[in-house]
């Protein structure tokens, strides 16, 4: 198949979840023998456009990961363009950034739209977070989406064939908020890389850091975001520290980073959290493996939360958030726990709950891998996304016939 997809970002952009999830998917398509074409907007640099064997970047717009009506029509004319040359099989769309497709070309190649989120997830997101900028972020966000995203997706979902969907949550809150039929939706969870996400020995990197065998490591990853309820683990580390030697790591970097750092400070906890910064991917992995829990206590309405399930495929239990799509990959009490948004007694119950049992930690780590290995690994969402293209590319061809 020769695939155009069109997203924000990749990450040459922004390292984010959305950004790295199209990047593996266009990787697990040309493994898969296809060709890929990326619509994305302007390139940092400038550049308009990039060749790696089977996969084609293009670049438009007027500014890096801004979706406006520019991207939109230069996108579309940019697909009739290339279509010309290349003969798409099928149009998948990451989120509504293949609205101008819809919209403005006449093509009638057959459209996928996959969506890891919605509007309502954002505003609850916004509002989760407690601060000062829900009360001009929300209009302003419900503003943009009357004038221009609502009618991008109404051509969006009227021309689309499937709506693909990262859990049985969002399927149920697409449904309702965009009013799709039930038929057109299907559940495909994001892939993780079992054979890269695995427990592995890391003795050696455990002791570089300095880390005493008597302390417990509590492991945190992701972008650095007030959201992502990072600082809620800092605030209940005093009380986790009355019971239990404890090493906190925050595993990534971000515009919060100062902040937590600031309040570690002020708390008196400058020997008991390590903030790695940027890391590599390989370090990363060994960052997973160094935990005795993984815990995630975010304010913002994940769709996924694929960092959990990285912790997952590594044989790690896994504390997060009851919100969004994340009781699609933890389930309570056998791989994990669930917790209530922004109750610090329920995070520090938990937290204590698994470090304080070595059999109950085993046996959910154990679990939370085989749930990963069974349910969301990338062999399974790319085999599971290349069957949706072939079954919407053969109805698109019995109709013309």
């Amino acid at each position: 198949m020769n695939i155009c997809i069109f997203a924000k970002g990749l990450p040459l952009h922004i390292i984010g979840g959305l950004e790295l999830h199209t990047q593996e998917l266009a990787k697990g398509l040309i493994e898969k023998g296809h060709k890929v074409s990326i619509i994305t907007t302007k390139h940092p640099k400038g550049i308009k456009k990039e060749k790696k064997g089977n996969l084609k970047i293009f670049y438009v717009g007027n500014e890096p990961l801004r979706f406006n009506k520019k991207f939109c029509v230069e996108s579309a004319k940019l697909y009739d363009k290339l279509d010309k040359q290349e003969n798409f099989d099928i149009v998948h769309s990451i989120q509504g950034f293949g609205s101008g497709f819809a919209k403005y070309s006449k093509s009638e190649k057959p459209l996928v739209v996959s969506m890891h989120g919605t509007l309502k997830y954002e505003i609850r997101s916004i509002l989760n977070e407690r601060s000062f900028k829900m009360f001009y972020l929300i209009p302003y966000r419900y503003l943009k989406s009357y004038l221009f995203y609502y009618p991008m997706d109404d051509s969006l979902f009227g021309k689309t064939k499937r709506v693909m969907v990262d859990s049985l949550e969002l399927r149920r809150d697409v449904i309702k908020e965009y009013r799709i039929p039930e038929k057109k939706i299907v559940v495909i969870y994001d892939g993780i890389d079992i054979n890269r996400f695995k427990p592995i020995n890391i003795d050696i990197f455990k002791n570089n850091l300095g880390i005493e065998k008597s302390e417990k490591i509590i492991v945190s990853a992701g972008r650095i975001e007030k959201q992502k309820g990072y600082h809620l683990i800092i605030e209940v580390l005093p009380d986790l520290l009355k019971y239990i030697n404890i090493k906190l790591i925050i595993v990534g970097t971000g515009k919060y980073l100062n902040f937590l750092k600031t309040l570690a400070i002020r708390k008196k906890l400058e020997n008991n959290i390590i903030f790695t910064g940027y890391t590599t991917d390989e370090d990363l992995v060994k960052y997973y493996n160094l935990a005795d829990v993984f815990v995630f206590p975010t304010q913002r309405v994940e769709a996924f939360g694929i960092v959990i399930a990285e912790a997952m495929s590594c044989g790690k239990p896994a504390i997060a958030t009851r919100v969004g799509g994340i009781p699609s990959v933890i389930d309570n009490g056998k791989n994990g726990f669930l917790i209530k948004m922004n109750n610090l007694k329920d995070l520090t119950e938990k937290i204590l709950l698994v470090l304080r049992d070595e059999k109950m930690k085993k046996n959910l780590g154990r679990a939370a891998r085989e749930k990963v290995v069974n349910n969301f690994s990338m062999e399974k969402m790319i085999i599971d996304t290349i069957q949706l293209y072939e079954e919407v590319i053969n109805e698109n061809r019995r109709k013309i016939l």
